[in-house]
């Protein structure tokens, strides 16, 4: 039988059942109790020993108890019957597996006054049955009568964290295939008959489309996620434009349409990253080409603004006003379902990776103008 204060991590001493009553009795007369069962997450209020000393309906539904007088006392892994609280020498916090667990840092930083925030990937066991779930875990200090407890709260993201490994096994086979295609295409469109040489060329180009469409969902989830990684590289403002002007310039969008740089781009080196801001101007440009009728203009070109370097489209198509309020909220279309994205995504990744500002106006004199303000120093 192990010590009484045996450990491996966290300090192994429990409170007496007397005082665990105690301060139950005191935390329900207090407001605690109320403000946790209105709240959406598993909470629980835990002592300086790190013993359960309340807990709300979540807290109960999690752990198949009915009432908290079950769990007083317990520790959260012990609650959770988790496999390793059951294996260490005095429960929950002091087995070798605690000195890796997110849950067990987490109350230990919130005893010593540190509200945070972690990660925890717990097994347990419920009646025979095994579960691995990825657990958010967040504590915060508060005191009551003068005695000093720590609100532990829980969120389960087992699901979030699947379907993230879930899209990168997605994004990872999909590119691999649609790259061996887009290297298989550009081989035969030098090799095949000449007659064959433009379908050949139609295949390749759609498929260097779609590579670019599958990375660019890629990189819209990463920057949502704040993954995205930014590679900042001084930069020219007239090349961005002529890069994405014969981007557009043979795409479906541009047919039948004038797309064209108007006026002299300052010659002003600016830090910025080129993928980033190819993927916001290039939107700008789908927008606007979208919106404009066969035989219309779309102008694009860029502006010193003091320290910054602005880019702007236009179109001469006006916005209506119920659309005006609502063009950079995310999924809002004018297209249709599972469309919105593009509005969104430059400002997205305009104004928390790339630094910079976006505006828009629609005017019956002016059309629309869509501008991205970056800073010189990126």
């Amino acid at each position: 039988m192990p010590a009484p204060d045996q450990t491996c991590f966290a300090p192994a001493e429990r409170a007496a059942v007397e005082e665990i009553r105690r301060q139950f009795a005191v935390l329900s007369n207090h407001e605690i109790p109320g403000v946790l069962d209105a709240i959406p997450v598993i909470a629980m209020v835990l002592n300086r020993c790190r013993q359960v000393v309340f807990g709300n309906r979540k807290f109960l539904d999690a752990i198949g108890a009915t009432d908290i007088r079950e769990a007083l006392g317990k520790r959260p892994g012990e609650a959770f019957h988790c496999v390793h609280a059951a294996s260490a020498p005095n429960g929950c916090g002091t087995g070798d597996f605690c000195v890796h667990c997110g849950a067990v840092r987490s109350i230990l930083l919130g005893l010593a006054g540190r509200d945070n925030v972690q990660e925890c990937n717990l097994r347990r066991q419920t009646n025979g049955v095994p579960e691995a779930l990825d657990l958010q875990v967040s504590t915060a200090s508060t005191t009551v009568e003068a005695e000093k407890f720590i609100i532990f709260s829980i969120t389960d993201i087992s699901h979030e964290k699947r379907h993230r490994i879930l899209e990168r096994i997605f994004f990872h086979d999909m590119l691999n295939t649609v790259g061996s295609l887009k290297g298989l295409m550009e081989f035969l469109v030098d090799e095949v008959h000449e007659k064959l040489r433009p379908d050949a060329q139609f295949i390749y180009q759609a498929m260097a489309q779609l590579t670019d469409e599958i990375i660019y969902q890629k990189q819209l989830l990463a920057a949502e996620s704040n993954e995205l990684q930014v590679h900042l590289t001084p930069l020219l403002p007239n090349n961005m434009l002529t890069i994405v002007e014969a981007t557009f310039q043979s795409t479906e969008q541009a047919r039948g349409k004038i797309l064209k740089i108007c006026g002299e781009c300052p010659e002003t080196t600016f830090e910025s990253d080129p993928v980033l801001l190819r993927r916001v101007l290039g939107n700008m440009v789908k927008n606007a080409l979208e919106a404009t009728a066969p035989g219309g203009v779309v102008r694009l070109g860029c502006r010193p603004d003091e320290n910054r370097v602005e880019f702007w489209v236009q179109n001469d198509a006006v916005i209506p006003k119920s659309v005006r309020m609502r063009i950079f909220n995310r999924s809002f279309s004018t297209k249709g379902m599972g469309r919105g994205l593009g509005t969104y995504s430059i400002k997205l990744l305009t104004e928390r990776y790339l630094g910079g500002a976006v505006d828009f106006s629609s005017t019956r004199e002016e059309g629309t103008v869509f501008r991205v303000r970056l800073p010189l120093g990126g």
